[in-house]
C-alpha cells in the first residue's frame, strides 16, 4: 500500500533577518484568525475571574487559619 508523501516543512532560521520577517508575517496572519471577545463577554469573563480569585483566596485563608489554630494547640502556645 502506497503512503502519500507529506510535504516537508521548511525550517526557517529565525536568527536571520528573513526568518524574523517570516515569523512576524505568519504571526500577523494567525492573529487575523483569532475570534476576539465582545465587550459584554469580556465584562462577564472578568467578573467570573474576580469571583473565582476571591473564592480561592477565602478558601486558602480558612485552611491557613485552621492549620494555624491546630498548630498552636499542638505546641501549647
Amino acid at each position: 500500500m502506497a503512503v502519500p508523501k507529506k510535504a516537508k516543512a521548511k525550517a526557517v532560521d529565525v536568527k536571520s533577518a528573513n526568518g524574523i520577517s517570516v515569523f512576524f508575517r505568519e504571526t500577523k496572519n494567525e492573529m487575523k484568525k483569532v475570534t476576539w471577545p465582545g465587550k459584554q463577554e469580556m465584562i462577564v469573563d472578568t467578573i467570573v475571574v474576580i469571583i473565582a480569585v476571591l473564592f480561592i483566596a477565602g478558601l486558602i485563608w480558612i485552611i491557613d487559619s485552621v492549620f494555624g489554630h491546630v498548630l498552636r494547640l499542638l505546641l501549647g502556645v
